[in-house]
């Protein structure tokens, strides 16, 4: 008696073990991994394309939220038709209507044959899009208004390769920021709406690749271009691969829940003029030990391997014997930068939260500038506005930064930030206070508002 067949291959693994297993989401040390600046050549044949996301963001409502009860009647693909496509359903029609009124036979003949491509166009691209996994890697650092790049990682688990496939970031929403609660990506037509317009250059996705062929049983790397033009954190939901194989009548898609964040950095604008004002007026502050700085700290024997520049050539002569300078050390004075979020009124305008935006953008400048220049630097202000408590990982460069992303303008009763207490004993520390309207605080605490930052920092030909 014949033994009963064994059954296919699970979902998810493959016959051949060189081939890896797709999962249906991305794995945990994948989530967290960044873009290195430096690239690895993409495998494949890949094409690049960069788009920057300027539309308008649009409110979060009802119909932007996908109810997760009607969720069920959301097919798996999306189907539209290209404009090659819209003619050549048109003229299936008329053939069609033709064939029926006048009952000849070639006409039937061929439209059996336009509609066999039609059901060969379907039957392939869904071959294209089946077996395809894509997981994202998104830029390290991401500067609102910049382009960085990323990378889409796709991997064909079917036995054939995959040809003409775009990856694509549509669903992405503000979840902190000045435009928290935002849908910032324009919304798509429903799946049912065959005819749909020609996709404007407003309504880009956020950032996009092409990949001609994808090899079976591969990963292909697509390198692209991310552009966000307001910070914050983002969350990105899906990934959408869309593919017109094999006649270019049908673009046929389907959608990946890949949700991850991504934070956005504040422009940075230069600072020259404070950053200079501020070296000055601080300086160095000397430790009382030896280093590299510049001042006198004392006079030691010279031994095998010193560097004979330092050697003190008029003690060394006096005393018959080699004596090399010390130097005392210098280091920089602590800065701790104030934020006061406050504006004017309860009901901040348009303009306010221009200027505002502006001045985080010069107070991200200036933060760069002085950790470049050595100094130790603190940001401080209310947690209502999204400052948190200083830890030794949030007062790094990328720390600051990233908490700056998340600053939000304040109404004007809103409590004021508290500024560091002065500890006898220690080296004095400067305070630096920046807002819209800072509060002149006690000396040796300074105040510096955003107009005036702004207004010491133009330049002729500057934006």
């Amino acid at each position: 008696m014949r033994s009963a067949p064994k059954p296919p291959c699970a979902s998810g693994r493959l016959e051949s073990s060189s081939r890896k297993a797709i999962v249906s989401s991305d794995p945990p040390e994948f989530r967290s991994r960044t873009v290195p600046r430096a690239h690895s050549p993409p495998q494949g044949i890949a094409t690049l394309h960069r788009f920057t996301m300027s539309s308008p963001p649009r409110r979060t409502s009802s119909k932007a939220t996908r109810s997760p009860g009607r969720s069920w009647l959301t097919p798996p693909r999306q189907l539209a038709l290209t404009t090659p496509g819209k003619y050549f359903v048109l003229m299936t029609l008329a053939v069609g209507f033709g064939a029926l009124n006048t009952g000849n036979n070639l006409l039937f003949l061929l439209l059996g044959m336009m509609l066999s491509l039609i059901v060969a166009s379907g039957l392939l691209s869904e071959a294209v899009l089946r077996a395809l996994q894509v997981r994202r890697e998104l830029p390290r650092r991401l500067y609102a208004g910049e382009s960085a790049p990323g990378r889409f990682l796709i991997q064909n688990a079917g036995r054939w390769p995959s040809l003409s496939i775009e990856i694509s970031e549509h669903d992405i929403e503000a979840i902190a920021g000045p435009l928290r609660g935002t849908i910032l990506t324009a919304e798509r037509p429903a799946w049912w709406k065959l005819w749909r317009p020609q996709t404007s250059d407003d309504h880009r996705p956020l950032a996009a690749a092409y990949c001609l062929r994808a090899d079976a049983g591969q990963e292909t790397t697509l390198t692209t271009h991310y552009t966000i033009a307001t910070r914050g954190i983002y969350r990105l939901k899906t990934v959408q691969i869309a593919t017109r194989f094999p006649f270019g009548f049908f673009e046929k898609a389907r959608e990946l829940p890949r949700a991850q964040e991504i934070t956005v950095y504040p422009r940075s604008r230069p600072t020259p003029v404070w950053l200079s004002r501020l070296r000055q007026d601080l300086g160095d502050t000397p430790r009382h030990r030896l280093g590299q700085g510049e001042d006198f700290f004392g006079l030691r024997d010279y031994r095998d391997g010193a560097d004979q520049r330092a050697i003190h050539w008029k003690s060394s002569a006096r005393r018959s014997k080699p004596l090399v300078r010390e130097r005392e050390a210098n280091d920089r004075r602590d800065i701790a930068l104030v934020l006061d979020p406050r504006a004017a009124t309860d009901q901040p305008d348009a303009d306010e939260r221009r200027r505002f935006e502006r001045g985080i953008e010069h107070l991200a400048g200036l933060l760069e500038g002085l950790v470049t220049a050595g100094f130790r630097v603190q940001l401080l202000g209310s947690a209502s506005a999204g400052l948190h408590p200083p830890a030794s990982e949030s007062q790094t460069i990328d720390g600051m930064l990233a908490e700056l992303a998340t600053v939000e303008l304040l109404p004007a009763s809103s409590p004021g930030p508290a500024t560091p207490p002065v500890r006898p004993g220690q080296p004095s520390q400067a305070i630096l206070i920046l807002g819209l309207h800072p509060q002149a605080p006690p000396p040796p605490a300074l105040a510096l508002s955003f107009d005036e930052l702004a207004r010491a920092e133009a330049t002729p030909g500057a934006s």
